[in-house]
């Protein structure tokens, strides 16, 4: 059994290659267990996961360690298994393993990366950023899958230099950029600082420009959750309402000429 984590699953593959005769399973310590069968806890091991990360990388190529890594991020009950199954046909075929697509043990993971990637993909086109008080950027998303070490290497390229947070709602994790370098970190919901005015009124005007080129005979609900999942609309600015025009404070209003 393992922790749970990425690191905690690679332990465990090291220690099954040190057993004889190996295990048939590796499970989750969460996951429930079958009557009858002994477990044993493996003690999740960075050097120990680092080399079988290599292993992986040397001996089936980055393409078998990234689907891997995406079907890990499946959060599937029965992933370790899953992947256990697949690593140990790697470690035999070696790099054959990305090309034997009608094996059912690659079919799997092959299956649980590309959803993975598909809502990573999405996230990359649907994340909305605005300014806030503090000069940091931030977004809220709501996905089914904990894709965020996907998407911040995308978004710290892109901002560059940029503060910005993008905070996980549903598995409340947050990623953190300071303009040099990207981390994760676990976190309930964070306070947000208001939006800045002028953030404020690019979203309105946004919102302004999306429903004005919007062809009111033409519009297709179902065309366009095709093309938008209906699931993040409630995070993205076109979809929602547009936030209030700022009222003047009582001392703005004496001072006005009008």
């Amino acid at each position: 059994m393992f922790d749970g984590t990425f690191d905690g699953f690679l332990s465990a593959v090291f220690e099954a290659y040190t057993r004889r005769p190996m295990p048939s399973e590796i499970v989750e310590a969460d996951n429930q267990q079958h009557f009858g069968v002994c477990y044993e806890t493996v003690k999740t091991d960075p050097v120990k996961a680092g080399r079988v990360r290599r292993g992986i990388r040397s001996q089936m190529g980055n393409e078998a360690y990234d689907n891997a890594w995406k079907c890990f991020l499946s959060e599937h009950p029965e992933r370790g298994n899953f992947l256990y199954r697949y690593l140990r046909l790697g470690f035999q075929i070696q790099r054959q393993l990305v090309r034997s697509l009608t094996d059912e043990r690659v079919m799997t993971v092959n299956k649980l990366a590309a959803l993975v990637s598909r809502e990573a993909g999405h996230l990359l086109q649907f994340i909305r950023l605005g300014e806030t008080e503090t000069g940091v950027y931030y977004a809220e998303i709501t996905p089914t899958y904990p894709i965020l070490p996907l998407v911040m290497p995308h978004f710290a390229h892109r901002l560059n230099m940029q503060a910005f947070v993008i905070y996980d709602k549903t598995h409340e994790q947050a990623g953190l950029y300071n303009g040099h370098e990207w981390m994760l970190t676990d976190a309930a919901t964070p306070h947000r600082p208001a939006y800045t005015e002028s953030e404020q009124q690019y979203r309105r005007l946004w919102k302004t420009f999306y429903d004005a080129v919007a062809i009111t005979e033409r519009i297709n609900p179902k065309l366009r959750q095709n093309f938008m999942p209906k699931k993040y609309w409630r995070n993205m600015v076109e979809m929602t309402e547009s936030p209030p025009p700022r009222q003047p404070l009582l001392s703005e209003k004496k001072n006005s000429p009008l």
